[in-house]
């Protein structure tokens, strides 16, 4: 029983690569299905995101190797064999199980502690298990990653704290609103970032927006896109006093949002306060502005340092996360070699109550009087006797298998008690 995990991310393959070998949804299972027609005896679960392709394989008798996955995926995607595994790094049993559970708990993200990397990696693993492409061992160890992720999550810091830019802007806007519903935001300019703070505040409940651009038409693009209103830039001075939050972004040279404009419009806002975001360089919104009661500025710099703050929160975190996880790790890999001795126990017992049924079958004609009940105790002494004799043995392999000696254990049993693999009945004597 062997695990290996073969696959690429964004420190090791750029974007064209990535892309190259990226699964979906929609040929995941054709590839289980191919990969298990041509090893039957293996389990695999094929892991595909933007940041990362991975297959994880467990082969029952340990049997395959990096080059046939290799293999297997430069084949499914059309890829020269050579090219292809340059990119790819392969860790094997516990550095493979080590690195699943990094994965899970996304320290090995892009950004540290997002957690989408979760949901993608419990996805992965259902679409597997509903293709029956997964057994005792990969069900044991997704399940198993699920757990360490959730531990890492709960026990550090890890996921604390915002880290884009527009995770953090509507963090502070929430700290003034504690709701959006009912609150106007205006937004100066149409740009990527403005995309992003209109899309996080409209997923925090946000549902006016309204959007002055130089361009008209791409105003109105941006604001169709959310059902909001576009206005001509010339209005902007009189949609002030009407805005609760407003996000300017333009690539105006000078300021586009002035100190008695913005003076002018508080007065008509009868105590409510207006928040601002300046992501413009140079800044679209004159700093004079922050003096204003009632009025709350933040600039791209005042956002930027909140991120880096939360990364090296976060970045800290990572000992204790490192810790945690090796300790799951210790624990599956105990489980594993478990797993791995229990044929051998299971055949153990068989060998021993075959000996006894072949003893009862020997002695019953002999007890010709012997009425049923009777008989029935009789049988339930012989499997009671023989599970107590098997007890002790059982527990001492399993034992030795956490501490890695359960096979030398195993075969030494099996010498003594002349246990061969062939014989499904024992031999006679």
């Amino acid at each position: 029983m062997s695990i290996i995990v073969v696959g690429l991310n964004h420190k090791s393959a750029p974007v064209e690569i990535r892309e190259k070998l990226a699964f979906n949804a929609n040929n995941i299972p054709a590839a289980l299905s191919q990969f298990l027609q041509k090893y039957p005896s293996s389990e695999a679960v094929i892991l595909s995101t933007c940041n990362r392709v991975e297959m994880y394989v467990s082969s029952l008798e340990g049997t395959l190797k990096f080059e046939d996955i290799l293999a297997f995926l430069s084949e499914f995607h059309k890829i020269e064999m050579n090219y292809l595994s340059t990119y790819l790094y392969h860790y094997i049993d516990d550095r493979a199980v080590n690195h699943l559970f990094f994965v899970a708990a996304s320290l090995d993200s892009m950004v540290l502690g997002e957690s989408q990397i979760l949901s993608q990696v419990k996805e992965a693993y259902t679409i597997a298990s509903v293709e029956e492409a997964t057994g005792k061992v990969l069900n044991q160890l997704f399940q198993q990653s699920l757990n360490a992720a959730k531990l890492v999550h709960t026990k550090t810091s890890l996921g604390k704290g915002k880290v884009s830019i527009s995770s953090v802007a509507v963090e502070f806007a929430e700290k003034i609103f504690q709701d959006f519903t009912g609150k106007t935001v205006l937004v100066v300019g149409a740009g990527e970032m403005c995309e992003l703070l209109i899309k996080h505040l409209y997923e925090e409940g946000a549902r006016t927006f309204v959007v002055a651009n130089r361009t008209f038409e791409r105003a109105q693009e941006l604001a169709n896109a959310y059902q909001g209103q576009a206005i001509k830039y010339e209005l902007l001075g009189e949609y002030l006093a009407k805005a609760d939050i407003i996000i300017s972004s333009t690539s105006a040279p000078h300021y586009v949002i002035h100190v008695d404009q913005v003076k002018e419009a508080i007065k008509h806002r009868r105590g409510n306060p207006m928040f601002l975001i300046d992501i413009a360089v140079p800044r679209d919104i004159e700093p004079g502005i922050a003096n204003i009661d009632n009025v709350y500025l933040y600039n791209i710099d005042d956002l930027q340092s909140v991120v880096a703050q939360n990364i090296d929160e976060r970045t800290r975190e990572i000992e204790k996360c490192r810790s945690l996880i090796e300790e799951e790790v210790e624990h599956f890999m105990a489980r594993l070699e478990e797993m791995k001795i229990e044929p051998a126990i299971t055949h153990l017992r068989n060998h021993f109550h075959n000996i006894g049924k072949e003893e009862l079958n020997r002695l019953k004609p002999k007890l010709k009087e012997v009425g049923n009940e009777d008989w029935e105790q009789v049988v339930y002494t012989m499997e009671r006797t023989i599970n107590k004799l098997l007890h002790h043995p059982a527990k001492v392999a399993k034992q030795e298998a956490k501490n890695g000696g359960g096979y030398r254990y195993v075969e030494t049993i099996k010498k003594l008690f002349g246990i061969f693999h062939h014989h499904s009945n024992p031999p006679h004597q």
